[in-house]
């Protein structure tokens, strides 16, 4: 069974601390070939015009503040070198697949409720091409 909380969101290597929850999505945006040929048939490229990651996370504070520092610096809001690492699925595995890109944060949340921890959440955006490793052995 594939356990969420196995999936790790890591900046140059080390697991950014606090992250309950990773959620990756893919878009590919379609290339529109249609012509008055296709009789009024849409045609799609099969390539996509941009492919973009977006990575949803959530979790709570807990050693540092990247993200709180990162959106209230006067910088730059990129993260170079982050990796999301999936669960290994097949047991015979050791390594577990990755995917790894820059990444811009785009939006961030903090909850302070008056009787339990920090949470927070954001999304981070695909900046360039990322690299997929498979999971192995």
């Amino acid at each position: 069974m594939a356990l969420g909380r196995k999936a790790k969101l890591k900046k140059d290597g080390s697991v950014i601390a606090g992250i309950r929850t990773v959620t990756l999505s893919w878009s590919g945006e379609s290339v529109d070939l249609t012509t008055g040929e296709d009789d009024g048939f849409r045609k799609l490229d099969e390539l996509s015009g941009q492919e973009q990651i977006d990575i949803s996370f959530e979790g709570i504070s807990k050693d540092g503040d990247v993200f709180r520092d990162l959106v209230f610096s006067n910088g730059s809001r990129m993260l170079t070198d982050v990796t999301i690492e999936f669960e290994i699925l097949d047991p015979t595995n050791t390594t577990p697949a990755s995917l790894t890109c820059d990444f811009r944060l785009s939006s961030y949340e903090e909850g302070k409720p008056y009787n339990d921890a920090t949470t927070f959440s954001g999304t981070l955006e695909s900046s360039g091409e990322w690299t997929y490793t498979p999971e192995s052995s």
